[in-house]
C-alpha cells in the first residue's frame, strides 16, 4: 500500500492513522503545484484529481478522498476504537 501526501495538507490524517494502527506502507511526497513525485513523474498519471492524499491499494485500485481512505484503513485496523461501527456515532 502506497501514500501519496503533501506536507500540511489533509493527507496528514492518513498518513497519521497508518502509523497508529500498524499498517505497513510506503509514502509518497507529491509536489501539489508542479503535480510531480518527488523523482519527476508525473502524479497526474496515478491520480488524475491531482489532489492528496491518495491511497494506492497492493491489486493497484486507487482510493481518491480523504473521508473513503479514512474509512478503509479504519475498517482493516481491527482495532474497535478507531471507528464506531456504520451507524453508530458512540
Amino acid at each position: 500500500m502506497k501514500l501519496y501526501y503533501s506536507p500540511g495538507a489533509c493527507s496528514q490524517a492518513p498518513h497519521i492513522l497508518l502509523h497508529e494502527i500498524g499498517l505497513s506502507h510506503d509514502a509518497e511526497r507529491v509536489d501539489l503545484k508542479a503535480k510531480t513525485l518527488e523523482n519527476g513523474d508525473s502524479y497526474l498519471e496515478g491520480n488524475p484529481k491531482g489532489a492528496v492524499p491518495a491511497l494506492e491499494l497492493d491489486n493497484g485500485e486507487v482510493l481518491t478522498e480523504n473521508a473513503v481512505i479514512l474509512q478503509y484503513l479504519g475498517d482493516r485496523s481491527g482495532l474497535g476504537e478507531v471507528l464506531p461501527p456504520m451507524g453508530n456515532f458512540r
